[in-house]
């Protein structure tokens, strides 16, 4: 009888601990999933201070406390929207930052006291790489992107590729840039043309 007491306070007395630790494994994984989905998706935690929208981008418009007035939307070739209550908006061509400031005045005093508006990027509009690299297409722009990550996100160099003959046809002005650095910066629209090597 006297092992069983013992037995049993043991047990009432082990348990905190044991829900203790179940809860910091849990935490635990809960950080390492957060920590590995960054790794995965860095360009969601970039800053993107000098990053102009454009057409094509996926947006996400979070008002908080307000769900009826958030917003998940595509920049369209307008590259205006129709805010709820104040209106349209112009989206193309302006920072996420910019905007989240346009909407909070805007919504301020008539509509809401003290508005806090977020933008968050849904998905980035496309660059495009075509010539000798494995597998030319459109591919999602990403933050910082140079010609050399462009390169690998295509798959890389074929055999026949001409490394030192690398050009950038610019999405926003339609200029050719020629004998480009594999660190030059890629842009949104841009295509990274890859020549062949004739030797």
């Amino acid at each position: 009888m006297r092992k069983w007491l013992v037995f049993l306070l043991t047990l009432v007395l082990s348990l905190p601990l044991m829900a203790e630790e179940a809860v910091q494994q849990v935490l635990g994984a809960a950080n390492e999933q957060q920590a590995s989905s960054q790794q995965a998706n860095p360009q969601v935690h970039e800053n993107l201070d000098d990053y102009f929208l454009g057409t094509g981008d996926r947006i996400e418009i979070i008002v908080y406390g307000e769900p009826d007035m958030s917003m998940k939307f595509k920049v369209s070739k307008s590259g205006v929207v129709n805010f709820p209550y104040i209106g349209e908006v112009v989206i193309a061509g302006r920072t996420p930052s910019a905007i989240e400031t346009e909407i909070e005045e805007r919504l301020r005093g008539d509509y809401l006291l003290n508005p806090m508006v977020t933008i968050n990027m849904e998905s980035f509009r496309l660059f495009y790489i075509f010539g000798e690299v494995t597998s030319p297409n459109g591919y999602e722009f990403q933050p910082r992107l140079t010609v050399e990550q462009a390169i690998a996100i295509a798959g890389g160099f074929t055999d026949r590729a001409d490394r030192d003959d690398i050009s950038i046809r610019s999405g926003a002005t339609n200029e050719v840039i020629e004998d480009v650095e594999l660190t030059h910066p890629v842009q949104p629209g841009d295509t990274v043309i890859v020549e062949q090597s004739f030797f």
